[in-house]
């Protein structure tokens, strides 16, 4: 009997070790099932650069400016020559130019456009120019830089055309609002002469005015 009674101990003790283990699976089980069915957490809002910037900026710039220039090719001897040869460089008559501008991209760097410039001489022989031209422009602060490449259109007296190259800067006393200085290098086609049938003109031009700038914000 004692052998049948170990038998039926070990028997009681295999099967309630076996219902424990069950419970602690199935405990397991509820616990993961639970923390699946938990909500996730709601993502942090994105936050915004403090320097970013949105796509769709522009600007436009307007221009007055006044300045003269050196011819150095002088083969009609103009009225004002610096030198005493018919070649000599000779001063170019005093005008006003007035120009629009716009430009797209970052307004912290650099941003790219167009402009128009129309040029009136103010003295001698009545002269008018327009200058449609690719327009670079960069700004940082109360200082800013741009730059022209076109090609200049005479309009009177005589019609011709030539290739222009410009560099300025500006200094802003007011936000949209500053002096502007540019130099400018023009070379025009003109009559022949007995030496060559198409006379080339290059010009380097100095002004000064004043430049203002609206922007338009995305």
């Amino acid at each position: 009997m004692s052998a049948v009674r170990k038998r039926q101990a070990a028997l009681l003790f295999a099967a309630v070790v076996a219902a424990s283990s069950y419970t602690s699976l199935a405990r397991a089980d509820e616990n993961d099932g639970a923390e699946s069915q938990e909500p996730d957490a709601p993502a942090s809002p994105k936050k915004d650069e403090p320097f970013a910037t949105k796509p769709g900026y522009a600007q436009v710039i307007a221009t007055m400016m006044g300045g003269t220039g050196l011819r150095f090719n002088n083969p009609y001897r103009l009225s004002t020559p610096l030198g005493g040869d018919a070649e000599s460089v000779s001063r170019t008559n005093a005008y006003v130019d007035i120009g629009l501008a716009m430009t797209l991209g970052n307004p912290l760097g650099f941003q790219h456009g167009a402009a128009l410039r129309t040029t009136v001489g103010v003295e001698g022989v009545g002269q008018v120019v327009m200058t449609p031209s690719y327009f670079g422009w960069w700004r940082r602060g109360a200082l800013a830089a741009f730059g022209r490449a076109g090609v200049p259109l005479v309009l009177t007296p005589d019609p011709t055309v030539g290739l222009e190259g410009a560099l300025g800067g500006v200094f802003f006393f007011l936000g949209g609002i500053g002096v502007v200085a540019e130099v400018v290098g023009d070379v025009f086609y003109g009559t022949g002469t007995r030496e060559v049938a198409t006379a080339t003109y290059p010009v380097l031009s100095g002004q000064l005015g004043l430049l203002g700038t609206y922007e338009v914000l995305p």
